[in-house]
């Protein structure tokens, strides 16, 4: 299945991803001798229990822990950079949302900073 997952972000289509990470795995020599007798069962079988839903929804999971947790290391809370966010969609200015927030100018001026990299 790490193998499928790993074909997935390639941007395969499942039925694709599972296929060559079969031929990977035979090629390593992984199940080589259930994989060839059986390939055509083992494809079905993951296509009938893999979730793509699921999975893709694990992988935004996982990347918006990942953005969060780099964020807090950069000394950024990733809450108060999507309000701030927010109130600049809505035509704020940096001192009314530093009021609004109960923060200080010089704090909404550096996530406004960062928001303006990206």
């Amino acid at each position: 299945m790490d193998r499928v997952r790993g074909r997935l972000a390639e941007s395969l289509p499942l039925a694709e991803a599972i296929m060559a990470a079969i031929d990977d795995c035979i090629q390593d020599s992984i199940l080589k001798d259930i994989l060839i007798q059986q390939k055509a069962e083992v494809v079905q079988m993951i296509l009938e229990t893999f979730d793509k839903d699921k999975y893709e929804k694990a992988i935004k999971s996982e990347a918006y822990e990942d953005g969060y947790t780099e964020g807090r290391k950069e000394g950024y809370d990733l809450r108060l950079l999507e309000q701030v966010q927010k109130k600049l969609a809505r035509g704020k200015s940096a001192e009314e949302i530093a009021q609004d927030l109960e923060e200080t100018p010089e704090t909404i001026a550096g996530l406004i900073s960062r928001l303006q990299e990206k």
